[in-house]
């Protein structure tokens, strides 16, 4: 009798390791937001994401660059949502360190950027390099969309890691901007304080104001507020000036309608 020849795995073969069949890979998804439990049904939301393989997981963050992690499924101030079986490759470490290295020439750890080279971003490259296919559209859209406006996004923002490296010492990924609300994350965010908009008495076209000195404003002290005796004077000129100008008018119609007196004869 033949004895039935076992599949021989190295690191793992059932979690992401390698297989005579090839070197499983796997993109470990998170969720940054509570608002991905409504944006995920959308095709949208605010992901980290990590390659594993043969039971180590990279990513990229600001400061920390690529960096690995020997705990899969787990990222400081993230939830897990799922790992996604993207495929596998032949060969084994030394063909991962060959893409690796490669693709650190673009993802130092000066260039990270939130949306346009984030951690989605890396492990789309790295995927790409291994398999030569993509990741999810759905898992980096809100940031393709973010291009768009980044120039309206604080720079603090856009050049901080939600998620990093947790054994790095440095703030580049292990703390993160709380743009996002992180699931996690215990800071308060303090109120934003109170604007009074408008604090006067409004009225439409047609009413009649009774109290002539409603004040909105300095505005509406302006527009409010009685007449200087000043001005009264200038009125009462105004006044004057009419009138004489109307009496001076009767009197020269009243001279106009007149008839001419006819001139006596002397020699009569």
């Amino acid at each position: 009798h033949k004895k039935k020849r076992k599949q021989m795995s190295f690191g793992g073969g059932y979690q992401g390791g390698r297989t005579r069949m090839g070197t499983k890979v796997h993109l470990n998804l998170y969720d940054l937001s509570p608002a991905n439990d409504v944006l995920y049904t959308l095709g949208l939301g605010f992901h980290h994401s990590g390659v594993e393989i043969m039971g180590v997981e990279y990513s990229f963050a600001s400061e920390a660059g690529v960096f690995e992690v020997s705990t899969p499924k787990q990222a400081p101030g993230a939830r897990f949502r799922e790992s996604i079986l993207m495929g596998t490759f032949d060969g084994g470490q030394a063909e991962l360190n060959k893409a690796l290295d490669h693709v650190r020439q673009d993802f130092g750890p000066d260039d990270y950027n939130l949306v346009r080279k984030n951690c989605n971003h890396f492990a789309n490259a790295l995927v790409w390099r291994l398999l030569g296919r993509t990741i999810p559209p759905h898992i980096n859209r809100l940031a393709d969309i973010g291009v768009c406006c980044s120039c309206l996004l604080p720079k603090q923002m856009i050049e901080q890691a939600p998620v990093g490296d947790p054994t790095a010492n440095t703030r580049g990924g292990s703390s993160s901007s709380s743009s996002f609300g992180r699931i996690g994350s215990s800071s308060k965010v303090s109120p934003a304080p109170t604007v009074m908009a408008f604090s006067g008495k409004g009225s439409r076209l047609g009413d009649t104001v009774e109290d002539s000195t409603i004040q909105i404003g300095f505005a509406g002290r302006l527009v409010g507020r009685s007449q200087s005796p000043r001005q009264d004077d200038l009125v009462d000129r105004r006044e004057k000036a009419r009138k004489a100008a109307l009496a001076r008018l009767e009197r020269t119609t009243q001279m106009k309608e007149q008839p001419p007196q006819e001139t006596k004869d002397n020699n009569s």
